[in-house]
């Protein structure tokens, strides 16, 4: 990867970002169903599309984290 694809997949934080496939994979769900997530604001990403190309969705890691703690149904501690 060259310098310049690197700096395109990174956030100022250099957490390196997902793109829908991989957030599907870490969610445990289709590619299509993290697209209506992203679709009904329930997960934040960024488009890295131009207006003229269709959308290209980026999740960043601290965003997926976030995501799937607002929906674990009881805490972690309750789980010893």
């Amino acid at each position: 990867m060259s310098p310049t694809t690197t700096h395109l997949r990174t956030t100022p934080n250099d957490t390196a970002l997902l793109n829908v496939r991989e957030a599907a994979d870490a969610l445990g769900v289709t590619p299509w169903w993290t697209r209506r997530l992203i679709a009904s604001g329930d997960l934040r990403a960024i488009n890295v599309g131009g207006p003229e190309k269709s959308a290209r969705w980026r999740v960043v890691p601290e965003d997926l984290a976030a995501f799937i703690r607002a929906r674990e149904n009881r805490s972690r501690d309750l789980l010893r």
